[in-house]
């Protein structure tokens, strides 16, 4: 599992090379990579769907993605993009198109409803973590505002 951790943060610190995200916000998103990766893991050995696990997998670096764009002041998406890396099912997108060209039509479509799953998954993770951070500061600054 070390090593599938290692990979993880090595894929996310290319992407965020890619992106051309600075030196300190590049090994801080890679970080992220790495953390929702080993969500993804531990959850995959505690429920039987994977879609659950790429819920946890989404809600730990997207919150970790929150925190620190709050506290580095910079774009959350610079955190959340490269993070996200990991955690696409591109061999579910591959598989698809593999059995599709194979003419297994039935798996082209069990392989794509999965995928499709996985990727929802993702997204409803990464939009919970935003909401709830928003409700959060937003009432956050109604009470420091009520008490001025």
């Amino acid at each position: 599992m070390m090593i599938e951790i290692i990979m993880a943060y090595m894929a996310s610190l290319s992407f965020a090379y890619i992106f051309n995200l600075n030196r300190r916000t590049a090994f801080l998103s890679a970080f992220g990579g790495s953390l929702g990766w080993l969500f993804y893991s531990i959850s995959l050995s505690y429920f039987s769907d994977p879609n659950v696990a790429f819920f946890f997998g989404a809600v730990a670096f997207t919150y970790y993605g929150e925190l620190m764009a709050r506290k580095m002041r910079t774009p959350v998406t610079s955190y959340i993009t490269p993070g996200l890396i990991p955690l696409v099912p591109g061999s579910g997108l591959y598989h698809t198109m593999l059995k599709s060209l194979e003419g297994d039509y039935n798996g082209a479509l069990r392989e794509g409803i999965t995928t499709l799953m996985a990727s929802g998954a993702l997204a409803i993770g990464i939009l919970m973590v935003f909401t709830l951070m928003k409700i959060y500061y937003l009432f956050k600054r109604r009470i420091i505002d009520e008490k001025n």
